[in-house]
């Protein structure tokens, strides 16, 4: 059974005003009425509440946002030896090329997760979208000047947009569909995400060779970031006819007043979160640099062409894209959240050994590896949709991303760091790193299924009946409390572990950032 404190947690909600349209703002009984069926006029608690038809359309334009940025973000692995080569620069400097998208969205998705939460993400994905594709087309212009400080102002400009529009897509995918489907839905959108990202990998070598020219596969990229723009037109477009002019003169006085409650509720977040916060700290640097380095890995320890290398790295996208939205109705089925981790630290384990020290066929490896990046990723981010209030998971989803992207800003420069002190370049010493720190984030992972037993009563390893009926009564509490003016956080007190883990945040969020800027100018330690 859970303790009194996090019961009472679990159970209220934060003051969170309504979602105001023209409509809305009516006095016509008749429309407010209607409007309280259907579930779209109260807080974000309410959007679980939504019709059907709402909830796919709001599934189908959102899947389509990031493509783009997923596959430039890949093409830009999958050229590694090409820009080191074109680019003069050694493995330490590419990982500071690297690093420029994560390290600036060490900040900016806590930024955007707050903004989802107070002011939505109908026009807001537009402007991130503009952000994406003026990076990825600066990015483009440097690769053809052969400029790497024009490339590295190009993939900040970049990572800005790419963190925030993860963090919005998988915010508004947890809201809708918070009580129901959340697994699958998530699912769908960490599908398209490595589809577009395998693509990136796959095609951006072939592409440079048949066009002559390595700096077309980021021309292709560009592309690929003006299709987002336009989905994101349809996207913004549905939502303005279903809900009216969502920012009203009524909505920005009615957020002014909500700001300060957002600020203050993160140090009262509960302690499982930040274990999953450490946890994607851990596994989401070694999963992104894995994939970063995947495909000289492969070149350098199995001694294949670069072009043979990307096709056999690029397997390690398929498995996420096969299995994601099939574990996602398995996991709205039977649960198990916390348990599929542990499976996805194992998996990573072992296809660290066979590719740092066997000669076993490296599609083994990294197909061992894709397991692992589907399994992972899903159980934290529909785990944090359940755990934090509906009116808190953008600013919650905002901090996830953010301990994303500060372990990978880091990793990016040690891995390059470990490989140029490496005899002859290789991959040896990277995969010690990647073992011992899966190994720490497997014991992290065990502590959070004792902790979420203890005080959440199993919820994150319940199955269907029992946890759709527990999560439909605490969001029908949400709704409630928030027509009260209520605080979900209100009634938590802020305790020293709070601030332990805030932090211990900004330690790594400091790192980080003085690691980017020593080796971004040097090159070395200073």
């Amino acid at each position: 059974m859970a303790s009194n404190d996090e019961k009472t947690y679990l159970d209220t909600d934060t003051k969170k005003e309504p979602i105001v349209s023209a409509e809305d703002i009516s006095d016509d009984p008749q429309q407010q009425e209607q409007k309280q069926e259907h579930g779209l006029h109260e807080s974000d608690a309410a959007l679980a509440n939504a019709p059907w038809r709402y909830k796919l359309i709001a599934l189908a334009t959102a899947l389509m946002l990031p493509v783009g940025s997923h596959f430039s973000g890949a093409a830009l692995g999958a050229m590694k030896a090409s820009i080191k080569e074109n680019l003069m620069i050694d493995n330490t400097r590419y990982g500071v090329l690297s690093s420029a998208v994560s390290i600036i969205n060490t900040v900016f998705p806590i930024v955007g997760g707050f903004f989802i939460d107070v002011c939505g993400t109908v026009w807001g994905t537009i402007v991130v979208n503009l952000m994406i594709f003026t990076g990825s087309l600066l990015t483009a212009i440097a690769a053809k000047i052969s400029s790497f400080s024009l490339m590295v102002v190009g993939q900040v400009v970049f990572g800005i947009g790419s963190g925030l529009i993860v963090t919005m897509q998988e915010s508004l995918l947890s809201k809708w569909f918070r009580t129901k489907y959340l697994a699958f839905a998530i699912g769908m959108q960490l599908s398209i995400s490595r589809l577009s990202t395998f693509l990136g990998t796959l095609v951006s070598n072939p592409i440079a060779i048949r066009m002559n020219d390595w700096v077309w596969a980021f021309w292709l990229a560009l592309t690929l970031c003006a299709f987002s723009i336009i989905m994101n037109i349809v996207y913004a477009l549905v939502l303005r006819h279903l809900q009216g002019n969502v920012m009203s003169k009524a909505e920005m006085l009615k957020i002014k007043a909500k700001k300060t409650v957002h600020v203050k509720s993160v140090l009262r977040f509960p302690p499982y979160f930040w274990l999953i916060l450490f946890i994607e700290f851990v596994f989401a640097a070694v999963w992104t640099v894995h994939q970063s380095v995947a495909t000289e890995l492969v070149q350098i320890h199995f001694g294949t062409t670069q072009v043979v290398a990307g096709y056999k790295a690029s397997t390690s996208q398929i498995v996420p894209i096969v299995t994601t939205p099939v574990l996602g109705l398995f996991m709205d089925l039977f649960g198990r959240r916390v348990s599929v981790l542990i499976c996805s630290a194992a998996l990573f384990m072992i296809s660290c050994g066979l590719l740092g020290w066997t000669m076993v066929e490296p599609v083994v490896g990294m197909i061992l590896y894709s397991f692992s990046l589907a399994f992972g990723p899903i159980s934290m981010i529909t785990s944090i949709g359940m755990i934090l209030p509906s009116d808190y998971i953008g600013t919650g989803l905002g901090l996830f991303k953010g301990s994303n992207n500060i372990g990978s800003s880091i990793l990016d420069i040690v891995v390059g760091l470990v490989q140029d002190n490496t005899y002859e370049g290789t991959y040896v010493g990277v995969m010690i790193v990647f073992l011992c720190l899966a190994a720490v984030g497997l014991l992290v992972i065990l502590w959070l299924w004792y902790t979420q037993y203890k005080y959440l009563g199993n919820l994150l390893e319940m199955s269907r009946k029992e946890r759709e009926q527990r999560m439909a009564e605490i969001n029908d509490k949400e709704v409630m409390m928030s027509k009260q003016g209520l605080d979900a956080m209100g009634e938590r007190t802020t305790r020293w572990y709070n601030y332990a883990f805030l932090g211990i945040f900004a330690f790594f969020f400091i790192a980080a950032w003085v690691l980017f800027f020593v080796f971004s100018a040097t090159g070395n330690v200073a």
